[in-house]
């Protein structure tokens, strides 16, 4: 009784630490959210108990759980997604990735381990989430699509614009077509400054056109 109210107790922590990370997620309405996290977690835990239980003398009660790091893989995987020039779903991925992590160490008895790493993943998605949005607003990327006059004053007078505003280009390309020059200028920098180079791009007599 006392050996099944332990795997009862870890089972109910187990419960208790997927819904913790798992209502964080749902309040940001992420695709993973409360029952999937908890879900994991308990089937974290489930396998780790029946892996221990099903070890005998002379075998491995490993075997069963380390094919769950590579099942969470896949399950992983289905949750990145790529938008564009954007990736989606890796914070995601890597939380399910954790979740379950936190679930097979409460059933290898490692509650206290489980806990620290689900307050510490609650303090990485709640707390750096923030600081990742300041990042993000500071070093946003854009892609600036002009249209100008066919000539170098034109591409150097828009190289000026971007410099003086302190906006960083990563790559930029230029082709001729129509007897105009349509180029693209992949930018890194502060929303704010990123719109004062549009408006000063539509400003310029070397520009008709600006898409970003």
């Amino acid at each position: 009784m006392e050996y099944l109210q332990g795997d009862l107790g870890r089972l109910l922590l187990s419960f208790g630490l997927g819904m913790a990370v798992g209502l964080e997620r749902e309040i940001s309405d992420k695709p993973a959210g409360l029952r999937t996290n908890v879900l994991i977690c308990l089937g974290s835990t489930l396998f780790t108990l029946i892996s221990l239980k099903m070890g005998g003398t002379g075998s491995d009660p490993t075997r069963i759980a380390a094919q769950l790091v590579s099942g969470i893989g896949f399950l992983g995987a289905g949750a990145i997604m790529r938008e564009g020039e954007h990736v989606t779903g890796l914070t995601t991925a890597a939380t399910i990735f954790v979740v379950a992590a936190i679930g097979m160490a409460v059933g290898y008895g490692y509650g206290r381990l489980g806990a620290v790493c689900a307050v510490a993943t609650l303090v990485v998605q709640v707390v750096l989430a923030r600081m990742d949005m300041l990042v993000d607003h500071m070093r946003r990327r854009y892609t600036f699509r002009i249209v100008s006059s066919p000539d170098e004053k034109a591409i150097h007078a828009i190289e000026k614009i971007l410099r003086t505003n302190g906006i960083h280009v990563m790559h930029s390309k230029v082709m001729k077509r129509n007897s105009l020059y349509h180029s693209e200028w992949a930018t890194t920098g502060p929303t704010e400054k990123q719109a004062r180079v549009a408006h000063e791009l539509l400003q310029s007599s070397h520009v008709q056109e600006v898409t970003y």
